[in-house]
């Protein structure tokens, strides 16, 4: 069958013969009415490199205009939106918005391809510094989200990464922090590109580190994106991330003495080294230390956390109570003795330092339990004697 040459296929055949055999499939599959297939050709085409910088914004809009658009209404509706995400990213945030607006309409019907739509427009209002209109559509569309049935990972993954920039935007570590994990939760490692691993895998292990309530760093440091790190410009950070994970001070001025330039040259750490880090890691030095002590002897004194916490005699008892009001442990503190009576220890992700921990003491518990089994069944002559 004779093919009809597009003027904007010939256009961006000029423009990058590199590309010839993918404009040669969008010709094909144009003129054949292969819609299914040139959907997917289009999705690939558009992250062609040539088309990614945004010296290339102004040239991805013009195919979009003149090739992609026409096709609208014989497009997959979800495929539709990824499309327009796609040919935005480059665009400035109040054009992108403008182009995207006159979509509503045609996606209304299809859950799926709202959701997409609104997280899309939600993103370029952030973008855009149109945060308060962002964070309201974001909340009502979580909320609906969460009362739908089976809404695919791909749509809670974009709600997660709309809401995890908004939050990086307003410049609150702790909800980006969330929402980052959440995002990666509902995200292929493969699905990210490996230029933009190493960076993401750095704000988010930044986040984590300068949230003041954030104490749990063992689901981050399980992560698979944290491998990119590896031999980039941020592999440093995870010397950081581990003195936090494991609650070891050592560690902690270690990774602090070694990398001081690097947190210096990088402002969210470097303010926060004394206000929010070095205290966490109190903190975390506390529960490690609890939860390192058998049950029966988490009777801690004011002297041996001074030591291991590394701060002054008296500010220990501030250091504890401040653990319990963050809900980090429970006990009781004795100040005439000096002695602190931990209960309970919030429970964290274990490493497999802590498993083999926890199945010593299961062990030591079994044997235990068997000898008192012994010992009543010793006492049971004499109790039936009796």
């Amino acid at each position: 069958m004779e093919v009809d040459a597009s003027p904007v296929l010939a256009a961006q055949r000029k423009a990058h013969p590199e590309l010839e055999e993918s404009i040669s499939e969008l010709e094909k599959y144009s003129a054949t009415k292969l819609y299914h297939q040139l959907t997917e050709a289009l999705l690939k085409y558009l992250k062609s490199p040539p088309l990614l910088p945004a010296s290339a914004a102004a040239e991805l809009l013009e195919f979009f205009d003149g090739f992609v658009r026409p096709f609208e209404k014989k497009f997959d509706k979800v495929k539709w939106v990824q499309m327009l995400s796609i040919v935005c990213k480059p665009q400035d945030a109040e054009k992108a918005l403008a182009l995207i607006e006159p979509f509503e309409a045609s996606v209304e019907k299809d859950r799926e391809a709202k959701y997409l739509w609104q997280i899309l427009k939600a993103e370029k209002q952030t973008q855009a510094g149109q945060f308060d209109a962002a964070k309201e559509l974001l909340d009502v569309l979580g909320n609906e989200i969460d009362e739908a049935y089976e809404v695919p990972a791909l749509i809670q993954a974009e709600l997660q990464r709309a809401k995890a920039q908004l939050w990086k935007r307003l410049e609150r570590p702790q909800d980006f922090y969330k929402a980052s994990i959440l995002y990666l939760a509902f995200t292929p490692l493969a699905s990210i590109p490996v230029e933009e691993r190493p960076r993401l895998a750095f704000e988010i292990g930044a986040a984590a580190l300068i949230a003041p309530e954030e104490f749990n760093f063992g689901e981050l440091l399980q992560q698979e994106l944290l491998a990119s790190l590896d031999g980039s410009d941020y592999a440093w950070v995870k010397d950081l991330l581990k003195a936090f994970g494991e609650g070891k001070f050592d560690l902690f001025d270690g990774a602090v003495s070694t990398h001081r330039a690097k947190i210096d040259s990088t402002p969210e750490l470097k303010a926060a080294v004394d206000t929010v880090l070095r205290p966490k890691m109190c903190a975390l030095a506390l529960m490690e230390l609890a939860f390192r002590k058998p049950k029966k002897q988490r009777r801690l004194t004011f002297a041996e956390l001074a030591e291991h916490c590394r701060v002054g005699p008296k500010d220990v008892e501030m250091l504890v109570m401040k653990s319990m009001c963050a809900g980090l442990i429970k006990g009781q503190i004795d100040e005439v003795n000096q002695i602190v009576m931990v209960t309970w220890v919030k429970p964290r992700i274990l490493d497999t330092v802590r498993i083999d921990l926890m199945r010593e003491r299961m062990d030591a518990w079994g044997a235990q339990t068997g000898l008192l089994l012994e010992h009543l069944e010793e006492m049971t002559p004499e109790l039936l004697v009796s």
